[in-house]
């Protein structure tokens, strides 16, 4: 009888085990492949039932053809510039400048275009390029470009040393002003130029005369250059 009991016990708890383990199987599927399960059936029923389509695409824009602009100056010194550039799928590509019209050019067998285009205006001036097929059903315009013309030369104006001075000292301070945006270089060595466009840069003298060659370029190519002779005299 006693081992009849002891049977029936652990049979019981080989039950329970069981019946536990099989309630964590069923709970961990639950929360793993049924949750995946609701949230993928929510998602496909909101979208069955939404009253939102989808935009259609624009077969001019998205899909009939491209066109891009590859190569453009920030800023330059001249009133024409180049353009260059791909496109696919058009025949004519027309150049923009401030919103007039300037050139035109045909497509014949390629997909580049490497153009000169003028004038521009002094100042920024907003360049573009559009692109449409012979019977001009199909068109697209690039981003537009700002481009800076400046023809000028940039300041530059030196305070320090007077020309054809002599010193005593085997060091000089090169000292001057300029415009904003200026690249500064005294005897080739660039020059940290502030804000508001003043600069300073030492030279060590060899005795006798030296000669110090100050020169600025700014963004658009534009280049000055100012040469002083200083002569260092040691002292008796």
């Amino acid at each position: 009888m006693r081992r009849f009991n002891f049977g029936s016990r652990r049979q019981f708890k080989t039950n329970i085990i069981l019946l536990v383990a099989a309630l964590l199987i069923v709970f961990y599927l639950l929360f793993t492949v049924g949750f995946k399960f609701l949230l993928t059936s929510s998602v496909f029923f909101a979208n069955l039932f939404s009253k939102e389509t989808p935009e259609p695409l624009n077969k001019t824009a998205d899909v009939y053809g491209s066109v891009d602009i590859d190569k453009i100056p920030v800023a330059t010194n001249s009133a024409t510039i180049i353009v260059s550039g791909s496109v696919v799928n058009y025949d004519l590509i027309i150049f923009y400048i401030n919103g007039k019209r300037v050139e035109e050019k045909e497509l014949a067998g390629t997909d580049t275009f490497n153009e000169e285009i003028g004038d521009l205006e002094k100042g920024n001036n907003e360049v573009y390029v559009k692109a449409q097929t012979q019977d001009g059903k199909n068109k697209k315009t690039t981003d537009t470009f700002t481009v800076l013309y400046k023809p000028e030369k940039p300041k530059l104006e030196i305070s320090e040393p007077s020309d054809r001075s002599t010193v005593n000292n085997p060091e000089v301070t090169v000292k001057g002003k300029t415009d904003k945006e200026v690249y500064i270089r005294v005897n080739g060595l660039p020059v940290v130029v502030n804000a508001q466009g003043d600069f300073d840069a030492t030279v060590r003298l060899k005795e006798g005369e030296n000669t110090i060659a100050v020169d600025a370029e700014d963004v658009a190519g534009n280049f000055e250059t100012k040469t002083l002779v200083v002569t260092y005299q040691k002292e008796d």
